[in-house]
C-alpha cells in the first residue's frame, strides 16, 4: 500500500423519502438562493423536480430553475447556466438527477467562482490543464441514477464540440447527496445496465494497477464492489423493483468513485480516457462505450500484469484456475465479463453500437490522437503505457 491521502466529505442521506431533508442540508450549508438543475427529462415530467422546488419554497428558499442537461453535458449549458447564477446572486447548486447534471452543476459552480473562462479547467496544454480551481459554489445532489458516482466524486465531465474533457479537484466534491433508491425503480433496462458497467468500471480503473501486490484491503473493497454488481443485476433484470438491489446499487456509486477502493494505489484509468474519445465522437453513453472498451483494454494489457488479471478471473468471476496455462484463465475471466455485459442488453463490440457500427481506422487514428495524454512522453495508462499506436489497437480489438 502505497503513502496516500484520503478525502470524502460528501455527506450520503440514504433511505426511503431522504429527498424531504433536502432543505435542511442546504440550510446547514449558510444559503438561501438556490439553482436547481435537472434534464428537463423524466425527473421534470415525473413531477420529482416540482415536488423538491416546493419543499425548498416551504422553507423559506430563493429557488431558479435551469433544465436543458443532456448526456455528455454540454459547455453551452454550463456558461448560461453560470450567467443565470449571477444574475440571481445564487449560493447553492442542487443537481436533480444524475451524473451528467451533477457534472453540469460542477461545472457551473467552477465557472461562478472564476473570472476566466470555466473551459480553462477542461481544456490543457501538453497534458496539463490551463488553469487548477481552488473554489466553487457549494453542490448537494438529489441522485436519480445510479452510474457515474459524480454524487461522491471529485471528477467533473463536460463537452465541448467533440472535445470531452475532465477536471479533478476536490472542490467539485458536493456537500450531500440524498439517495432513495425508490427514485430509480423506474429507469429503464439500458439505463441501469450502463450504470452498473460505470460503477463497476471506477473501481476496475483503481482494481487494476501498476503496483505489486499486497494492498489486501484495497482489493477486497475493488471485489466487493464488483460482486455487488454482478449480483443486484440479475435481480433488477427481473424485477426492476427490488428495493434492496437498488439500494446496493446506489451507494456502490458512490463508494465505487469517491476514492475509497484507489486507497493506496495509483488508477490506471485508460479504458476512461480511450472512452471520452468514443464518447465525443459517437455521443454514446458512458457506460455503454465502457462496456465495449473494457474488455478490448484488457484483451491488450493484461500480459503485463497476469497475476491482476488472474484474480480478478477467479475471485471475481468465478473462473477455476488452471495454473498450468493461466492465460486460459485470464481469457475466460475476459470472456465472462462481456457475457456478463451482454446479458444487461448491451453490446460489446463497436460493430453492434446503435448510431457507431463499424468505424473506420481513419476515425480510430483521430479519436487516438485525441485522447488527454497523462505523462510527459505523450502516453496514458499505468498498466501498460499506451501511445496512440496502442489505442488505435485497443479501438480495432473493440470493433
Amino acid at each position: 500500500m502505497e503513502a496516500c491521502t484520503f478525502l470524502s466529505p460528501t455527506r450520503l442521506v440514504i433511505g426511503r423519502d431522504a429527498e424531504a431533508q433536502t432543505p435542511h442540508w442546504i440550510r446547514q450549508e449558510g444559503c438561501s438562493r438556490v439553482l436547481v438543475h435537472h434534464d428537463s427529462g423524466y425527473v421534470k415530467q415525473s413531477g420529482l423536480v416540482d415536488r423538491i422546488i416546493a419543499l425548498l419554497r416551504e422553507d423559506g428558499l430563493t429557488v431558479v430553475e435551469l433544465g436543458g442537461v443532456v448526456p455528455n453535458p454540454r459547455l453551452a449549458l454550463v456558461r448560461e447556466g453560470i450567467c443565470v447564477c449571477r444574475e440571481n446572486q445564487i449560493d447553492f447548486l442542487l443537481a436533480v438527477g444524475g451524473g451528467s447534471v451533477i457534472d453540469s452543476c460542477k461545472a457551473i459552480g467552477l465557472g461562478v467562482a472564476y473570472d476566466g473562462d470555466v473551459w480553462d479547467f477542461f481544456a490543457e496544454k501538453d497534458g496539463v490543464p490551463m488553469a487548477v480551481p481552488t473554489r466553487s459554489l457549494p453542490i448537494g445532489v438529489v441522485l436519480t441514477i445510479a452510474a457515474t458516482g459524480s454524487e461522491a466524486s471529485n471528477s467533473c465531465v463536460v463537452t465541448n464540440g467533440d472535445l470531452k474533457r475532465f477536471c479533478d479537484n476536490d472542490v467539485n466534491r458536493p456537500r450531500f447527496a440524498i439517495e432513495n433508491p425508490l427514485l430509480t425503480c423506474s429507469l429503464p433496462p439500458f439505463q441501469t445496465a450502463c450504470g452498473i458497467v460505470d460503477i463497476m468500471s471506477h473501481s476496475m480503473e483503481r482494481y487494476f494497477t501498476c503496483e505489486e501486490g499486497g494492498n489486501y484491503l484495497t482489493d477486497a473493497l475493488c471485489e466487493a464492489v464488483f460482486r455487488t454488481c454482478l449480483t443486484c443485476a440479475p435481480i433488477l433484470r427481473e424485477n426492476p423493483q427490488n428495493y434492496q438491489a437498488r439500494a446496493n446499487v446506489m451507494v456502490a456509486s458512490s463508494l465505487s468513485h469517491n476514492g475509497l477502493t484507489g486507497i493506496g494505489r495509483t488508477g490506471d484509468w485508460a479504458s476512461h480516457f480511450i472512452e471520452h474519445e468514443l464518447s465525443g465522437e459517437f455521443d454514446v453513453t458512458h457506460g455503454a462505450g465502457l462496456a465495449v472498451i473494457i474488455p478490448a483494454w484488457m484483451r491488450y494489457v493484461w500480459p503485463e500484469r497476469p497475476n491482476l488479471f488472474l484474480a480478478f478471473a477467479t475471485r471475481v468471476m468465478g473462473v477455476e484456475a488452471d495454473m498450468d496455462h493461466p492465460e486460459l484463465t485470464i481469457q475466460e475471466g475476459i470472456r465472462r465479463l462481456e457475457d456478463f455485459f451482454r446479458s444487461m442488453g448491451l453490446p460489446t463490440r463497436l460493430r453492434d453500437m446503435p448510431g457507431v457500427g463499424r468505424v473506420d481506422e481513419r476515425i480510430m487514428e483521430k479519436m487516438a490522437r485525441r485522447v488527454r495524454t497523462v505523462h510527459a512522453d505523450g502516453s496514458i495508462g499505468w498498466v501498460k503505457r499506451l501511445y496512440t499506436k496502442d489505442i488505435v489497437v485497443i479501438f480495432q480489438l473493440a470493433q
